[in-house]
C-alpha cells in the first residue's frame, strides 16, 4: 500500500488560461516566449530559455489598447516547459493591467 501526497495548491488567485506570444528580458539579453497562463500575482511562460531561479525578469506583453503592458516579475519555479514568474511590482497597478487583458478576452475578472 503507497502513499499518495497531493501537492498544496500556494496560489490564492484564480489562473486564467492564455495564450500569446511575448517577450521577455533578462540582464543577459532579450527571449521569446508563450503566456500560458496568469493571475493577479504571477505568470507561467512557456520557453525553451534556461534560466535561472531567482532572477528579475522585465516582460511584454502583446498590445492591449494600443499600449503594451510591461511586468518585472522574479522567477519562482521552472520545468522543462517554461517558468513560473511572481509579479513584483505594486499589486494594484498589476491589477489594472491584467484586467485591461481581461477585457480584450471578454472575461469578467472576479475579485
Amino acid at each position: 500500500m503507497g502513499i499518495t501526497m497531493k501537492r498544496r495548491e500556494k496560489r490564492i488567485d484564480e489562473r486564467i488560461s492564455y495564450s500569446g506570444h511575448i517577450f521577455f528580458s533578462t540582464k543577459s539579453g532579450v527571449f521569446e516566449g508563450e503566456l500560458k497562463n496568469y493571475s493577479t500575482n504571477g505568470l507561467f511562460i512557456e520557453t525553451q530559455e534556461d534560466l535561472t531561479l531567482g532572477e528579475i525578469i522585465s516582460v511584454a506583453l502583446p498590445y492591449v489598447e494600443g499600449k503594451q503592458v510591461k511586468f518585472q516579475g522574479q522567477i519562482l519555479w521552472s520545468n522543462s516547459k517554461g517558468f513560473g514568474i511572481e509579479l513584483v511590482r505594486k499589486r494594484s497597478e498589476i491589477s489594472t493591467k491584467l484586467q485591461k487583458i481581461d477585457a480584450k478576452l471578454g472575461r469578467a475578472q472576479q475579485t
